[in-house]
């Protein structure tokens, strides 16, 4: 097992390595808060700006994720020659401020071009995080410092939900957005100013050679690994699923069970803490501690746990009240996110020091980003429009029932069926993207097949195991 030199634990031993995790984590934090949080009041949002599913679908997809991924790949390149803390800090910074004029947003455009301010903050965050965390340790503790990072999804989730629903009942959705900028911006200044800059390589076996490769070099090397090439089809099926359900879970328990936005905030919160966290924490440490018999288990172990998912989330969906429904959903929870930290993990030990930004913004970025949270949310919108209209026997549901509720001053019958008709959309759409997830477990099983030997082509050929 690689150590650091004597140089560097003097600069970077373990009280520095804690507060640096706790610092990404932290990130990790504000960036699942901002997601769930806006989930969480996408009810008020949809009702505030009069929107349609598919336009709440592209504010929670695509308007995010194609500028998160478009200027992803600039990032992660910058991120191989330039400071990865100052990028981080500055990209956290940006988010921060877009978070916080989206509250002023009055139409679909305006909160549109906040999203896309944000997508472009956040982008900065995972590939320059990932190789600053594999600069500090080495590839048998990779898997478990990440999954650390990354315990920061369900605390921000939770705290997303939970407070945003409360907000957008009780008061204005608009001053959420206000309450997580502020501080946002203060951990971003504490980034820049306490974290010092990892030697790159430092804590890898083999040294890097020469300067960073191009972007393409690292891409093309990347994809020519069978097994790679399943976890990257895999891991966009499972993201797809993951993001479509979890910006609309609140659309879907609010329309589907007649609850509010608190009482939803609160059902995202459990879901959350425990499935997310759990998930995460049996995809981290128990798959690694299974993988030290075989490695093929960071395969084998999200292809089982996804292949459960589909199941689970189908009998859930046919559970007559919320409180039924709720152990079922988070059982699917925990199986769902499994797969995430195994699967960034093998980006990273894929491929060598110089190269890990590159993939992590392949996989991170264009797999998990524009994939998976740009189509997953907008697919969602669009099959629940789709279903609704077909539900809809009075006429055109678009323009009779704006935001989901009919014009006031409409006949009263026709809100019983727009509502009727919006409940029947989202609850199919859920359905069909829960379908996704036993596919990609497929994927997964089939990458264990040349994981092994994938993983031996590394540093020119030299090999080093995960674990």
């Amino acid at each position: 097992m690689a150590t650091l030199a004597a140089a560097d634990r003097g600069r970077y031993g373990r009280g520095y390595r804690a507060w640096l995790l706790f610092l990404l984590l932290m990130l990790n934090v504000f960036n699942l808060a901002d997601r769930q949080g806006v989930a969480a009041i996408a009810p008020a949002v949809k009702a505030d700006l009069h929107l349609s599913d598919t336009q709440l679908g592209f504010i929670l997809g695509l308007g995010f994720a194609i500028f998160y991924t478009v200027f992803g790949m600039p990032i992660a390149w910058l991120a191989e020659r330039r400071s990865r803390v100052r990028i981080v800090s500055a990209a956290l910074a940006l988010f921060a401020v877009f978070v916080g004029i989206a509250g002023a947003a009055r139409t679909f455009w305006q909160f549109m071009l906040c999203r896309i301010g944000v997508g472009v903050g956040d982008a900065g965050f995972g590939p320059p995080s990932t190789s600053i965390i594999s600069d500090h340790y080495p590839a048998s503790q990779r898997t478990a410092a990440i999954t650390i990072v990354w315990l920061g999804a369900p605390i921000g989730a939770v705290s997303g939900a939970m407070i945003g629903g409360w907000v957008a009942q009780n008061s204005d959705w608009r001053l959420w957005c206000v309450g997580l900028a502020i501080p946002a911006l203060l951990f971003a200044l504490l980034t820049v100013l306490t974290l010092r800059e990892p030697r790159r390589g430092m804590s890898d076996a083999v040294a890097i050679a020469g300067a960073a490769p191009p972007m393409m070099a690292a891409v093309r090397f990347l994809l020519s690994k069978p097994s790679m090439r399943h976890v990257m089809i895999g891991g966009a099926l499972a993201a797809t699923g993951m993001n479509g359900l979890g910006q609309f879970w609140a659309r879907y328990f609010v329309s589907a069970y007649g609850i509010g936005t608190a009482e939803t905030g609160r059902f995202l919160g459990m879901m959350s803490s425990v499935g997310m966290t759990s998930g995460l924490a049996l995809g981290g440490f128990g798959i690694a501690w299974a993988a030290r018999r075989d490695d093929r288990w960071f395969a084998w172990g999200p292809g089982l746990s996804l292949l459960l998912v589909t199941p689970l989330l189908l009998f859930a969906f046919h559970q007559p009240t919320v409180v039924k429904a709720l152990p079922i959903l988070i059982a699917a929870h925990v199986a769902i996110f499994v797969y995430y930290t195994p699967t960034l993990a093998l980006t990273a030990n894929m491929v060598g020091a110089d190269m890990r930004a590159s993939s992590a913004f392949l996989v991170g970025g264009l797999v998990l980003g524009l994939i998976g949270i740009g189509i997953g949310p907008t697919i969602t919108g669009i099959l629940s429009d789709y279903f609704a209209a077909r539900a809809f026997a009075g006429g055109d549901f678009g323009s009779l029932c704006m935001g989901g509720v009919p014009a006031p001053g409409s006949p009263a019958g026709l809100g019983d069926a727009c509502r009727a008709a919006s409940a029947a959309g989202i609850s199919n759409a859920v359905a069909v993207m829960a379908l996704l997830f036993a596919w990609a477990g497929v994927h997964y099983l089939l990458a264990a097949r040349s994981l092994r030997t994938d993983l031996a082509r590394h540093y020119g050929g030299s090999g080093q195991r995960l674990s």
